[in-house]
């Protein structure tokens, strides 16, 4: 890169960066520190409400379809009517015109009707090497459950079992039914490598179908790894050597303890999950970048 490129790269950053922290709430455009709702909409009242946090890699929406398509469902399983998905796809783009760096894309939908898009700087968040088990009474089977695996607003029970965890000495909490089964981490998929298959919780446990933890899995599928999804209780991870996180806004990570387990070995399941999850995500930014233009993302990765 000549020095006159590699300073047109950092304008270009800077000037997407400086596109960050914006929102449009009901098709307003607003700064997002200026992105409210009024305290009686149900979202803010009651926590009523379905949304999407999407990963945006060198500006684009990574499976942004897929995300859409699972407001949709979570809007369904909650009662509220279908929401426009069209236009919420045409908002999104909006938003990220101006964006060419990673970010965090949010999407949300109230029980009042107004719907809230915000872009930011992706979390930092703490690295959750230890897991601590908190009992969820709040997922359910699908079977028994009608709202079951539906993402709303109201994270309460999940964002307690972070800070439970939290104070037991952990990093965060791995939720466990009460039957005893590994559901998923509060706002991350969960899934473990034993004898050279890939375990993970089924989402008929009620759980989100986490679309990273679709992406881990067809991923390990295309790399020759056996895949099972099922249900396993703690003891399940006894023969496990490697235990992993993942969500749309963090790379593929390895847990180093859950419980008294501990899992300080090679983590070459991890790493090959990492490297393949990476790169198509930011294969969906340089597919973008040689069309020349803003055009329609990969829905569907």
């Amino acid at each position: 890169m000549t020095a006159a490129e590699e300073s047109a790269s950092h304008r270009e950053d800077r000037s997407s960066r400086d596109a960050l922290r914006r929102a449009l709430v009901d098709g307003r455009a607003v700064a997002l520190d200026d992105a409210v709702l009024h305290i009686t909409d149900d979202g803010v009242a009651r926590g009523d409400g379905a949304f999407e946090t999407i990963g945006v890699w060198g500006g684009r929406p990574f499976r942004l379809d897929d995300h859409l398509d699972r407001l949709a469902v979570s809007s369904e399983r909650i009662l509220l009517p279908p929401p426009d998905l069209g236009l919420l796809r045409m908002e999104a783009l909006q938003l990220l015109s101006d964006v060419t760096v990673d970010a965090a894309l949010r999407v949300y939908v109230t029980g009042s009707g107004a719907r809230v898009l915000t872009v930011d700087h992706q979390p930092a968040g703490r690295h959750a090497a230890h897991l601590v088990p908190q009992t969820a009474p709040w997922v359910r089977p699908v079977a028994e459950y009608a709202p079951a695996g539906a993402k709303t607003m109201s994270y309460l029970p999940n964002m307690v079992a972070s800070r439970a965890a939290r104070a037991a000495g952990g990093d965060d909490a791995l939720l466990v039914s009460l039957e005893g089964h590994i559901l998923e981490g509060p706002t991350f998929a969960v899934c473990w490598a034993a004898g050279g298959v890939v375990h993970a919780p089924s989402t008929e446990l009620g759980i989100v179908d986490s679309i990273s933890r679709r992406t881990a899995l067809e991923a390990a599928r295309d790399q020759g790894l056996e895949v099972v999804e099922g249900a396993w209780g703690l003891d399940g991870l006894d023969d496990a050597e490697e235990v992993v996180v993942s969500s749309a806004v963090r790379d593929v990570i390895s847990v180093r303890r859950v419980a008294d387990r501990v899992f300080d070995g090679p983590t070459p399941v991890r790493d090959a999950l990492a490297a393949a999850v990476t790169a198509r995500r930011r294969s969906t930014a340089r597919i973008s970048r040689r069309r020349g233009g803003r055009g329609r993302p990969s829905g569907r990765a």
